[in-house]
């Protein structure tokens, strides 16, 4: 009998065993599934909302540009002059709403010197190219057949491609005298040099306005960075810029 009652309470230990075996197996296992299920469902529910809008309108867009970097880190606080190309797609909306996005390619110069004018001093000379990707939501207002305005806000999503610096010095100070800057070729994105590094992405909110004849638009809008350009732990960079650009539809 005690043989018998031995047997049994084995089987069960063993099947408790077993059991939390298993539910530790299969907890991981069912957990992920979970996630994939919950993430496979985002994004069809994504691409629903994606699909369910119409591009009703594309347009080839150029323009130029004027983009600000500021802050405190010297030798890139810049004031740049650049053109932009690319194309757009406006999805309607309703009462008038659109949502506007594209893909605008930039390009940027500045070649800022600082010391005293005719006198010694370093330049900093930089070209950037960078692509914008917007997401606007745009209002329209018909005032007849041909002529229509609009406005603009939302944010914007600048990508840095490739940003090159060149620093040319005049100074005559020994390498030792911290006023001292070594001449030499920088590439901003590539994270090697000890002094300037920027981050590629830089996110920006923006706003603006125009005005539409027939296929035609001339707009304007003004793009406030927020997130810190600088990747070094010293120093914070912004950047910030107008635009005023001609869009034609087709």
């Amino acid at each position: 009998m005690y043989c018998i009652t031995f047997t049994i309470n084995s089987i069960l230990m063993m099947k408790k065993i077993y059991l939390c075996y298993l539910k530790n197996l299969l907890t991981p296992f069912i957990n992920n599934f979970m996630k994939s299920v919950l993430k496979i469902r985002l994004i069809i529910l994504l691409l629903a909302v994606v699909c369910s809008l119409n591009a009703q309108t594309y347009r080839l867009e150029l323009g130029v540009n004027n983009p600000q970097r500021y802050g405190n880190v010297t030798g890139l606080i810049n004031y740049f002059d650049g053109i932009k190309l690319g194309g757009t797609a406006e999805y309607k909306l309703k009462n008038n709403f659109s949502l506007l996005t594209g893909a605008l390619y930039n390009f940027v110069y500045s070649n800022n010197f600082q010391g005293n004018p005719n006198s010694v001093g370093v330049t900093y000379t930089t070209t950037g190219h960078f692509l914008d990707i917007p997401l606007r939501l745009t209002y329209t207002y018909p005032l007849n057949k041909n002529l229509k305005i609009f406005g603009f806000a939302g944010p914007n999503l600048n990508i840095g491609l490739f940003q090159n610096m060149k620093i040319t010095s005049t100074q005559t100070y020994d390498s030792s005298n911290p006023f001292y800057v070594q001449p030499r070729s920088v590439d901003l994105y590539n994270g090697s040099d000890p002094v300037y590094q920027l981050n590629r992405l830089n996110l920006q909110i923006g706003l603006g306005g125009g005005v539409q004849w027939k296929k035609y638009q001339l707009k304007a809008g003004y793009d406030f960075g927020l997130n810190n350009l600088n990747k070094l732990s010293s120093g914070n960079l912004n950047q910030k810029g107008w635009y005023i650009s001609v869009a034609y539809q087709f």
